[in-house]
């Protein structure tokens, strides 16, 4: 169940950037997360009540830090993408986002099957594979590997700070996690200035309500996936969200997929098979 959980966060997570990059080509980055955050938390704050055996504040302060990190990790991934070519940050970013939890799973005791193992290191070779742009070299500013790594720390924290919530308290700490974002991301909006919320004129409502839709399913899929499985399958199999948005931009852009997105395509199958078989 935990596998299928997180697969199904990976393809909401995938459905969710498509929609919020369309967004993102007729307004701010910024305008675009705010706006989907606020979508979520009033969301999620509808649901929780009906789907939380319990209540506790400690559910929510994990949550909030745990949105803090997600923040981190969106700062530092969008700064890289907006200065750098997208086939250095993403597969670093996504792998780093995988590998930390992993690390850290197996550190505080999770115990992997052989199968397990091959199906890890399977799905880290297809996160950089399906991740990667079609396109010639292009030239890497200074310091954007190390902004890639950070990004890939801040979503893995994440999992990591959202994996250690009480399972009854689920969906609390998206609850908390999406306070923190919604206030920060305002927060950042006030001091640049300038327009913040999307108006109906610029055109972007149906994709900004999509894309909040869909971001904060996939968190609670997510969620609902570390409470019932290992930290370190989960945060692979999440991580493969890039296959999702590729096969859309194939399908409904037209853009071109490498033979590497191809084969990274069946190496997320693949990791997805071995890790649920073992």
């Amino acid at each position: 169940m935990a596998a299928l959980l997180a697969l199904l966060a990976a393809t909401l997570f995938g459905l969710g950037d498509f929609c919020g990059g369309l967004a993102s080509r007729r307004i701010s980055v910024l305008r675009v997360v705010a706006a989907t955050h606020i979508i979520g938390l009033v969301l999620i704050l509808v649901a929780a009540p009906f789907m939380a055996e319990a209540f506790s504040v400690d559910a929510l302060a994990l949550g909030a830090l745990a949105g803090t990190f997600g923040m981190v990790g969106i700062a530092f991934l969008y700064r890289g993408l907006g200065r750098g070519p997208m086939a250095v940050v993403a597969p670093i970013t996504a792998v780093n986002s995988a590998a930390i939890p992993v690390v850290w799973g197996l550190a505080f005791g999770e115990q992997l099957s052989p199968l397990h193992m091959v199906g890890i290191v399977t799905g880290l070779i297809a996160i950089v594979l399906v991740s990667r742009i079609p396109g010639g070299a292009t030239a890497v500013p200074r310091g954007l590997v190390l902004e890639s790594m950070l990004a890939g720390a801040g979503f893995a924290a994440f999992f990591i700070v959202i994996d250690a919530a009480q399972d009854q308290t689920t969906p609390w700490p998206l609850v908390g996690a999406r306070i923190a974002s919604v206030l920060l991301a305002l927060a950042l909006l006030a001091l640049r200035g300038g327009p913040r919320l999307p108006a109906r004129t610029e055109g972007v409502t149906g994709l900004i309500v999509a894309t909040g839709v869909f971001d904060m399913a996939a968190n609670l899929a997510l969620l609902l996936a570390v409470n019932t499985g290992l930290l370190s399958l989960v945060s692979v199999l999440a991580a493969l969200y890039p296959a999702t948005t590729v096969v859309l931009a194939r399908v409904v852009l037209k853009e071109r997929m490498s033979r590497s997105q191809i084969i990274g395509m069946f190496g997320a199958i693949a990791s997805a098979a071995l890790i649920a078989l073992g």
